[in-house]
């Protein structure tokens, strides 16, 4: 296997997804960043900031500038919890909620652009592959894993 060429693939379907959704979000005027947030939050409505950046596997500064330019376009609101006042939940606003469908109907489009040249199977077999690479990605702990990870990889040639 190539895997050179898998990383530039990985490296390209990034990038030119990033375009088409920055693209697609310009009415808008939403970042990648922020488009990726909202989108986690319209399905986890009332997490904390901490609570993104844990399922974005996002630094918790990046997700609190995000948050904050969110908030200053109206497209999030921040309540105190009534049980932690310290804690900030973090809510759609109405607003943000009437673009929800469009702002769904972005990576479906994209993934549909992408898979329309491939059969039904083997799309579902491309997001099965995603989604468990995924799920090993984010079972990696980066930095303290790496190197036990890279030196199995040279073990094994």
């Amino acid at each position: 296997m190539d895997y050179v060429s898998v990383g530039r693939c990985f490296t390209i379907l990034y990038r030119r997804s990033q375009a088409f959704v920055t693209a697609a979000c310009a009415r808008l005027h939403l970042t990648y960043s922020e488009y990726v947030l909202l989108i986690r939050l319209y399905d986890a409505e009332g997490a904390s900031q901490e609570e993104l950046a844990a399922m974005l596997y996002l630094d918790k500064a990046v997700v609190a500038r995000t948050l904050a330019t969110l908030e200053q376009k109206g497209m999030i609101r921040r309540e105190q919890d009534s049980r932690d006042r310290r804690v900030k939940r973090i809510y759609s606003t109405e607003f943000a909620l009437t673009q929800k469908a469009y702002l769904q109907g972005i990576i479906r489009t994209w993934v549909k652009y992408l898979a329309s040249a491939m059969d039904p199977a083997e799309v579902d077999t491309t997001i099965r592959g995603f989604h468990d690479a995924a799920e090993r990605a984010c079972q990696l702990k980066i930095p303290e894993d790496v190197a036990a990870c890279i030196k199995g990889t040279e073990e094994r040639g």
